[in-house]
């Protein structure tokens, strides 16, 4: 339904109270006069009947269309995790065949990733993981 521009005079009753809040709204509002805030109050109040009216054929919609996204987002992350998973166990299995590391080390490095991982909440940097790693080496 679409609403005409054209503004005609009415009287309303409105009690004090109710008023006394429009009036101390006003100032701080972006509505120039009680006239516009009151119009406003209207089209709000009447557009949430309107949807309530028809919430029994929206609500279902809407959840079903959240459901589909919500589905289709998580395909998308749980395709890029398998991808990520692949491209980690090559690396994995690359280092194992180049590396000889015993267990207690490779307990620890576990250890320090785990803490890393949850210091950087998963922001892990590459360049910064290196730098570290040879500060470390050539300490010893």
């Amino acid at each position: 339904m679409k609403m005409s521009n054209e503004k005609i005079r009415t009287g309303i009753s409105i009690s004090k109270d109710l008023l006394k809040e429009c009036d101390k709204y006003l100032p701080e509002s972006e509505f120039e006069n009680r006239s516009e805030l009151i119009e406003s109050a209207l089209k709000l109040f009447l557009a949430t009947r309107n949807i309530s009216e028809k919430s029994e054929v929206l609500v279902p919609e809407l959840a079903e269309c959240i459901a589909e996204a919500s589905d289709d987002g998580i395909t998308k992350i749980s395709k890029g995790l398998f991808r990520y998973a692949v491209e980690v166990e090559m690396l994995i299995a690359l280092l194992a065949d180049s590396l000889h590391v015993n267990e207690k080390e490779l307990e620890r490095i576990r250890k320090d990733a785990v803490n890393n991982v949850r210091r950087t909440r998963g922001k892990i940097n590459l360049d910064e993981l290196i730098l570290r790693t040879r500060k470390e080496f050539s300490d010893m």
